[in-house]
């Protein structure tokens, strides 16, 4: 775990840059981590937490809860990878429609096992965070925990008046950046 985190705190910051992001080496990168070293390990990262790993998601939940109230209907899980982030959003938006995506298709499966005793709609779909499938100003929320933060995609699909919930839980000072570069680009 200790690994895991150096490694990611130094690679994130490096993918905020669009060019070295979008290359086929970083690309390639990515799926070995995600897909071959730590896909069927993923689990045993969250729960190295020991229950902290979602706190900060449910914070963000509560706050869009408080501000939208049932006003929730399309939630999207970017990077879904376990399911965990879709299973906290659904206990607080039961009547969402929930669309978890990963580029990976073994976090697709995990995903699904997860998520299988949801009670509303969820779909898992295999896609590129680079190239969300879908339409401009189609999703009322889009939750973002330890991926790629492609925040011009998300300013794209979000409606007006959405939320997007961003969490990395790898190093504050990623988050800092990430604010740092939506300041920059004035996405809001």
């Amino acid at each position: 775990h200790f690994f895991t985190q150096i490694l990611f705190s130094i690679i994130t910051p490096l993918l905020l840059i669009p060019w070295i992001a979008r290359l086929s080496i970083t690309r390639l990168f990515i799926a070995f981590c995600f897909g071959k070293l730590y896909g069927n390990r993923y689990q045993n990262i969250i729960d190295s937490f020991r229950g902290r790993y979602g706190l900060a998601m449910n914070e963000g939940l509560a706050k869009v809860k408080e501000i939208a109230g049932d006003k929730i209907s399309v939630v999207v899980d970017c990077g879904t990878g376990t399911g965990f982030v879709t299973k906290q959003a659904a206990e607080q938006f039961p009547n969402a429609t929930f669309i978890g995506f990963d580029i990976f298709f073994e976090m697709l499966r995990q995903a699904r096992m997860n998520c299988k005793d949801i009670s509303t709609d969820v779909f898992h779909v295999q896609a590129d965070i680079f190239t969300l499938p879908f339409a401009d100003r189609s999703v009322d929320l889009l939750l973002v925990q330890n991926t790629i933060p492609w925040f011009t995609e998300f300013v794209r699909v979000c409606r007006p008046e959405g939320a997007i919930i961003y969490v990395d839980t790898s190093s504050g000072w990623i988050t800092n950046l990430a604010i740092w570069m939506v300041k920059r680009l004035r996405l809001f």
